[in-house]
């Protein structure tokens, strides 16, 4: 997605004669910008003052048959929390985070304030040069799967922030989940304003959307393997449902949860996410997110209750090797 400059301007609220100098604003904004948004809306907003720098959510920005509960706005912006949580730090400031919301700011998605002198760590560097190169894998991966090492770093990025993540393991668990994704792909298929909704924020050749956003590429949707039943348009042609059993027990899928279903734990989700898919993006791993089928309440139940989660999923992410574009050559 392409970054923009975001400020949020209120009473009492000015950009002018902060302490951040203007190069660090540019950095923080540009990575904000970078995160992942629900169709690319970007719904959040950015305050600077001293050594601050506040977010918060543009509950406004809003997709009445996509994201009907907010649960994805909320989600893109706990992603774009940790691009800023990041960005701070790259600059070479300690950072002091105090996450929201709150009784009088029930917008408020977190505020990061500089505190002190210190040095990135290799493995912050490591994510936040990550920023630049995360992108949507909405493709089917490599055949190879990954390594052990890789799983447990990636599984320890996802379980940050006080959030739940465990894989999906073995031919009975994906059967599971193959059976409620393909559930919610046939109903979110036969919706005619879902359907409607969706297309309205599908790019055209010229890049424009029809919604009042930025929009993502309809070429990126594909009817192949596990995607094909994250983000179902009217004329995706599903996959027998053994099939794609078949296929989710050969990736590796994570599931992320939280003990209760507040704004905050979807915040919270948002901020492990996207802590675990630039962990991938520094390992030269590719990924995507499936969230659509997760706001049928049934989905979300099926869930808890065929793979003995702890707590409420939001999140399946798909984690794995890009596999080479054909007719390209292998160096």
């Amino acid at each position: 997605m392409s970054p923009r400059r975001s400020h949020r301007r209120g009473a009492g609220t000015a950009t002018e004669g902060q302490e951040w100098p203007p190069e660090d604003v540019r950095s923080m904004e540009q990575s904000v910008g970078r995160a992942p948004s629900v169709h690319n809306t970007q719904p959040w907003s950015l305050v600077f003052g001293g050594r601050t720098a506040s977010l918060y959510e543009r509950a406004e920005v809003s997709l009445e048959q996509h994201d009907p509960e907010g649960r994805d706005r909320r989600i893109s912006c706990g992603a774009a929390l940790t691009n800023l949580f990041l960005a701070v730090r790259a600059t070479g400031w300690d950072v002091e985070l105090r996450r929201g919301p709150g009784p009088e700011e029930p917008d408020l998605v977190g505020v990061v304030t500089g505190t002190a002198r210190r040095e990135p760590s290799v493995l912050e560097g490591q994510r936040f040069r990550a920023i630049t190169r995360r992108s949507s894998h909405r493709r089917p991966f490599h055949e190879e799967g990954l390594a052990h090492v890789s799983r447990e770093t990636l599984l320890a990025a996802g379980g940050s922030s006080g959030v739940g993540a465990r894989w999906v393991t073995g031919t009975a668990e994906a059967r599971h989940v193959a059976e409620l994704l393909g559930y919610a792909a046939r109903v979110h298929k036969k919706d005619r304003h879902y359907q409607r909704e969706l297309a309205m924020w599908m790019t055209d050749r010229s890049g424009r959307a029809s919604g009042a956003g930025s929009g993502f590429d309809g070429d990126d949707l594909v009817g192949e393997g596990v995607p094909g039943v994250g983000l179902t348009t009217s004329g995706t042609r599903l996959p027998e449902q053994g099939r794609l059993a078949e296929w989710i027990a050969e990736e590796s899928v994570m599931v992320l949860c939280t003990d209760s279903d507040e704004p905050s734990d979807h915040f919270r989700t948002g901020e492990a996410l996207e802590l675990a898919w630039l962990t991938a993006t520094s390992l030269g791993l590719v990924a995507s997110v499936i969230t659509q089928p997760l706001h049928l309440a049934e989905v979300r139940r099926g869930l808890r209750e065929r793979l003995g989660l702890a707590g409420e999923p939001h999140v399946l992410a798909r984690f794995g090797h890009p596999a080479p574009v054909p007719g390209q050559r292998r160096g």
